[in-house]
């Protein structure tokens, strides 16, 4: 039986497919809004499990959601293969899970089958995430151009692309571990810059049976994106890393950022945390401290300390005697010292959260220095707000980026050792912290990296010019 056509739209109408997790979601949805900044349709997709997240983190501001782009945004769930009761953020389960149970959703969305009645038309483009690649294939049966987005640096992605060379090179094994390595470091290829082992980023994982299993999924999928979409998106921009552009492969990644760093028009525009911010308790601290005077810590949505190490943060931020804004996850506030969070509190010198706006934070002018995960949204941030950093890497790309702080960059310093594994004692705390205030050479520079982003994003800026490229080639 014939089924009724959907609605006819005067819009192009993109649908967006991120990974499922929290530094994957944000970047796209904020590309999802220069889409509708651009007239587009935009149907946001997101697994059920992080939907829920995502609307309960907005405090009942659905309308803000419905009524963005004048109507044109659609957030939709989709089942990701995994029960109610299962672990949904067990990457290795869930990647495995997802391939077989949302293709035929997708399927669904594409052909307008749950579009009747909203106005959005039928799906004319398709942006996945490169490790969402497999979905490509339900794309190009319907003829649909497509885009996948890597949300991390463009080093990894150009290693992961061409990882069947470091094979045959001998540099890996077909398990992705390190074979032949010289001083540590390695090339693409002949002709190509010499890179640390910290771009092989599925290496940091300390679990050789997860980086295994890393390491075949994303080489298989970022060398499916490569292969099946119509465009390679990066989010960075050329002159951060020259290394990658300037070498063998630099027209086949095309460098749109930095995205989250883009200011939305309206302070009310969905951004995917996953987690509520609270946004005034945040700024009220901060407009109560001395220009560039705060410590500003945050470790992202998945990293985990030890309760002793912890506990060693806390009395190295309060003995360094400086304003600290700390985001610790509620699941990590019961390892803080015995009545920490109240005592620093009630001295309006410190301040703990459960989550925080980062980039309105990282932006305000009495931050003065940015202790992170190294996460690359973050790492994007603190280089768009000129922050020098410390750097706390915890697995995979985090040690990559670490490396392009402290070693390329050098905008920041290493929290713990080469070897880690050692607790990081208070005395080591204040002694860093001392030393990235007072480097006065770590803020040049990173002002420097920040004027290189803010010309990427100009009128003029090589990352705008492929964005509106990208976008109207998707628009036709």
């Amino acid at each position: 039986m014939a089924t009724s056509a959907a609605p006819a739209s005067p819009h192009p109408h993109a649908l967006f497919l991120p990974y499922p997790a929290q530094g994957h979601v944000i970047p796209f949805m904020e590309l999802a809004h220069r889409f509708l900044d651009r007239g587009f349709a935009v149907t946001f997709v997101n697994t059920r499990f992080n939907h829920r997240r995502v609307v309960a983190a907005a405090a009942g501001a659905t309308t803000a959601y419905s009524s963005e782009g004048g109507g044109r945004l659609r957030l939709v769930a989709v089942d990701d293969g995994i029960d109610d009761a299962g672990d949904h953020e067990n990457l290795i389960l869930l990647n495995a899970a997802m391939q077989e149970a949302i293709p035929p959703q997708l399927e669904a969305l594409l052909d307008g089958e749950d579009a009747t009645g909203e106005g959005l038309g039928k799906v004319t483009c398709v942006v996945v995430d490169s490790g969402m690649s497999w979905a490509l294939d339900v794309v190009r049966r319907r003829g649909l151009p497509s885009a996948a987005l890597w949300p991390a640096s463009a080093a990894v992605l150009s290693v992961l692309v061409n990882a069947k060379r470091l094979i045959r090179d001998g540099v890996i094994d077909d398990d992705g571990a390190p074979v032949n390595l010289e001083n540590n470091s390695f090339h693409l290829n002949e002709s190509a810059t010499s890179m640390d082992a910290t771009f092989l980023a599925w290496n940091y994982m300390g679990n050789r049976d997860a980086e295994r299993l890393v390491f075949h999924y994303l080489t298989s999928t970022a060398q499916a994106a490569a292969a099946k979409a119509d465009f390679l998106l990066c989010n960075t921009f050329s002159d951060i890393e020259p290394a990658v552009f300037a070498g063998p492969t630099p027209a086949t990644i095309l460098p749109i950022g930095p995205l989250r760093t883009w200011q939305r028009p309206t302070r009310h525009a969905p951004v995917g945390h996953f987690w509520h911010a609270d946004d005034a308790a945040c700024m009220s601290f901060l407009d109560a401290q001395p220009r560039g005077s705060v410590v500003y810590v945050a470790f992202g949505s998945i990293s985990i300390m030890t309760a002793a190490q912890l506990q060693e943060l806390a009395l190295g931020l309060e003995a360094s005697g400086r304003p600290f804004l700390w985001v610790v996850r509620p699941e990590q506030a019961d390892k803080l010292p015995d009545g920490f969070a109240d005592a620093i509190d009630g001295l309006a010198k410190g301040k703990v959260v459960g989550w925080a706006p980062q980039e309105q934070v990282l932006g305000h002018p009495a931050v003065g220095c940015f202790v992170t995960h190294c996460g690359w949204n973050s790492t994007l941030e603190g280089i768009r707000n000129g922050l020098s950093m410390l750097c706390w890497p915890y697995f995979t790309d985090q040690f990559t980026n670490q490396t392009y702080i402290c070693d390329i960059w050098r905008v920041g310093l290493r929290v713990a050792s080469a070897e880690g594994g050692g607790l990081v004692m208070k005395e080591r705390v204040v002694e860093l912290l001392d030393r990235i205030f007072e480097d006065e050479g770590a803020k040049e520079r990173v002002l420097r990296l920040k004027e290189m982003a803010e010309k990427n994003m100009s009128e003029e800026g090589e990352s705008l010019n492929n964005l509106n490229v990208l976008m109207e080639s998707m628009g036709r």
